[in-house]
């Protein structure tokens, strides 16, 4: 870990701005102090330091039997007495008018039996980080994203409140004080925002985000503020985060004055926590604020990092009350796909779809979910021709759509090896899969994995050697449901298949349940094994 863990942050800065200037993929953190950094050039290439963000991934969700269970979490609360010692020290500065807000927080010691890794996996938040051995976060709250042309946009988060209180929305929302922190945030990081860009405007003003908390909700209140950046931003990218550190959001207003009282009172670096992360894919970048943090020390002690916004207004049991609230670790559930052929009316191959359906529920809920009324819900447009019915489901049947196919054109076919990926179910989330696609540039990719043949990046395999007979490699991912109609009508035979023996067969058939051995793409393995030389 220590060897990602940089001090020269201009350096950083420097480098942030040269790589985005070339258009080249970055991955970068920077402390709350400013004082270290983590920078990674093309980092969807490397399995060292995990990332998901909106713009990119190195490391997609890959889900297990701990996923769908809230994770227990054994938690030594700070003592009120001790929290109440801060809280002072930073109502004085406030009161004196050193400070308009200041974010204060805690450091939790909490034991668990999950690691930081399995914490990220579990994770469910649009930013998630995780440096081994030191921390992992699973952040909520953007710090800036910046589009191709130059938009760019933030959204604040100030204001919780448990969904679970009478009419939590309205409260929150008519509450002075938290009104009065939202406002202070928003001026704040509009002005941060300013000294890059112009025509920067609030477009949407305290609007509800709900976060589930494991078994509960939380609401939280944010805002969305956007700017125009100059065309040639990639060239100023370094300044343009350092200007704007550290975020508003989890230091307070103004920023010199409050740092100091929140040193003052929280004794201690924050480290990386309240920082920054973000990902450069080449032209964009998206960002977040290390926030829903937890740490991990050289004796592998845990610690939950968490705070909340501070007024003249605030009230001492509640605020502590609201950075206890926050300590969870949200965990999503995952989400699954089924593609069902329709032909000319008819529903292929149904009961095998049902039985794939049926082996994925019963492994992540222990309950089935029946698709014997599909054939009721056909529109009239889908009873000719070839049509594709996709469902979207999780413990529950979530939606339904029904949509004319058309086939991806595939010329150009490259082996690409990684022995992490796992596809046994058919997860919605495909970002494992595109990436190979994406990283070898060409239409599509077969997976080998532990020196083994496995699938493509769509469809199951299915090779024929010089004599004309069929094989399927037995350490195929994902046991298509065409594939296993093969099998069951003795079409093909299951085999291993070496990557080093591809040169044995004469063609690969790419299938799956849109597309037969009659109407697939077919290639020849000379111009696969041509496309992994180049």
């Amino acid at each position: 870990m220590q060897h990602y863990i940089r001090t020269d942050i201009d350096n950083v800065l420097a480098d942030m701005t040269a790589s985005a200037s070339f258009h080249i993929p970055f991955l970068f953190a920077i402390n709350f102090e400013q004082t270290e950094a983590i920078f990674i050039k093309h980092p969807t290439e490397q399995r060292n330091i995990l990332f998901r963000t909106p713009l990119g991934s190195n490391s997609p969700f890959h889900s297990n039997n701990q996923v769908c269970k809230s994770p227990e979490l054994s938690v030594k609360l700070e003592p009120l007495s001790v929290y109440a010692h801060k809280f002072e020290i930073i109502m004085r500065h406030l009161k004196r008018g050193d400070s308009f807000l200041a974010n204060l927080t805690t450091k939790t010691p909490i034991e668990t039996s999950l690691t930081l890794n399995e914490i990220y996996e579990m994770a469910d938040a649009p930013y998630c980080l995780l440096v081994p051995d030191h921390f992992v976060c699973f952040s909520p709250e953007r710090f800036v994203q910046i589009d191709e042309s130059g938009t760019i946009e933030t959204h604040p988060m100030k204001g919780t409140i448990s969904a679970n209180v009478e009419n939590a929305e309205q409260t929150i929302l008519a509450d002075v004080k938290e009104s009065a922190e939202h406002a202070t945030i928003v001026d704040l990081i509009r002005n941060d925002v300013s000294i890059n860009a112009e025509k920067v405007n609030v477009e949407k003003y305290r609007y509800i985000t709900r976060i589930k908390t494991g078994a509960d909700e939380i609401l939280q209140v944010s805002s969305k503020i956007r700017g125009q950046l100059n065309t040639n931003w990639q060239t100023q990218i370094g300044n343009i985060i350092s200007d704007m550190l550290p975020a508003g959001s989890i230091s307070g207003a103004p920023k010199k004055a409050t740092v100091e009282a929140i040193k003052e009172a929280e004794r201690e670096p924050r480290g990386f926590y309240t920082g920054v992360f973000g990902y450069f894919d080449g032209n964009q970048l998206d960002s977040a604020v290390l926030i829903r943090y937890i740490e991990q020390d050289e004796h592998g002690k845990q610690y939950y990092r968490s705070g909340g916004g501070i007024t003249a207004q605030s009230n001492l049991e509640k605020e502590y009350n609201e950075v206890m609230q926050k300590i969870y670790i949200p965990t999503r559930e995952p989400k699954f796909t089924e593609v069902i052929c329709v032909e000319d009316g008819h529903f292929l191959r149904l009961d095998y779809h049902q039985r794939r359906m049926n082996r994925t529920c019963q492994h992540f809920y222990g309950t089935n979910l029946s698709i014997e009324h599909l054939p009721n819900q056909l529109p009239a447009a889908a009873e000719n021709g070839l049509c594709k019915c996709r469902i979207v489901y999780g413990k529950t049947i979530e939606s339904i759509e029904f949509a004319a196919y058309t086939p991806k054109n595939v010329v150009t076919v490259a082996l690409a090896e990684d022995n992490d990926i796992d596809y046994t179910y058919k997860y919605l989330d495909r970002n494992a899969l595109t990436r190979l696609v994406a990283e070898k540039g060409t239409d599509d990719v077969i997976i080998v994995k532990d020196g083994h043949i496995t699938d493509s990046s769509f469809c199951n395999l299915i090779l024929a050697d010089k004599d004309g007979k069929l094989f399927t490699p037995k350490e195929s991912l994902l046991k298509g449901t065409y594939r296993e109609w093969l099998l069951a009508q003795g079409k093909v035979e299951e085999k291993s298949i070496a990557a080093t023996e591809l040169g044995n067969y004469e063609s690969v058939y790419f299938v799956n349940a849109m597309r037969n051995l009659n109407n697939c793409t077919k290639i020849k393995t000379s111009e696969i094994l041509f496309q992994e030389g180049e």
